[in-house]
């Protein structure tokens, strides 16, 4: 009697994970797949500009899988940086993935009969993590995980075409066009921020943007650090504390 309920619990799990498994890969799709194609194909036309072959940027999509990691990558690459200087730079860049990791699985029950959890890790990536925790409120606990990793999956798989077409297509588009691409990706992270409800995230967003154009006049090397660390928190603790002396008040 045990060994048949055990069975059947599997088996549930394993239906659950098949068919949340699909809905990430239709729902990626049409989400965050067609912002990373753009995305790739940026890096592909960058990755032609340098003088790389096509295969080894593809190779790149898909061993990094992380554009700005993939964009210093072939910087790096481009000017003859040793192995283990890439190496570094490229896991120094990629190091937010540590924070996204952190704040996703714990939201994911471990189930039967799923797929090695250190393999899928590869398959966080800046816009599959966006989607997925937007939506993962409105998934049953049970449906996170094949949810996630059908959105990894497809988002993967469709990176290492984008790069190729981005590389070919390089020479028929102006070099500005290929290059926006690569901003299309970030961009699309930021915007998914601004839909969350809380009004400090909000401000930061607005004034940490709006305050770079006018650093990156007059301190390009650190516009970004100072812009979005600086004002981005100034800004938070302003409306923080703002809404703690409007609370104490009433």
């Amino acid at each position: 009697m045990e060994e048949l309920k055990n069975s059947k619990t599997e088996s549930l799990s394993t239906s659950s994970f098949r068919s949340a498994f699909w809905l990430g890969v239709k729902n990626g799709l049409v989400g965050p797949a067609p912002v990373l194609v753009a995305g790739m194909m940026g890096f592909g036309a960058m990755s032609h500009g340098v003088g790389l072959d096509p295969f080894f940027a593809t190779f790149i999509s898909l061993s990094v899988f992380a554009l700005p990691g993939q964009v210093v990558f072939v910087e790096m690459v481009s000017v003859g940086a040793s192995a283990s200087a890439i190496a570094f730079a490229v896991a120094i860049t990629s190091a937010r993935f540590l924070t996204m990791t952190l704040t996703l699985f714990p939201q994911i029950p471990k189930e039967l009969k799923e797929p090695p959890r250190l393999l899928t890790v590869h398959l966080v990536a800046m816009s599959a993590w966006t989607y997925c925790m937007l939506e993962f409120p409105k998934l049953k606990n049970e449906l996170r995980y094949g949810y996630f990793v059908g959105i990894g999956t497809i988002c993967l798989l469709i990176s290492l075409p984008a790069t190729l077409i981005g590389y070919w297509l390089s020479d028929a588009v102006p070099i500005w066009v290929t290059y926006a691409l690569l901003f299309v990706n970030p961009l699309f992270f930021l915007m998914s921020f601004t839909e969350v409800p809380i009004r400090s995230n909000q401000l930061a967003i607005v004034f940490g943007g709006v305050s770079s154009i006018y650093f990156f006049q007059y301190y390009p090397s650190n516009a970004l650090l100072i812009s979005g660390v600086g004002v981005g928190s100034l800004i938070y603790l302003i409306d923080f504390f703002f809404r703690k002396f409007s609370r104490s008040k009433n």
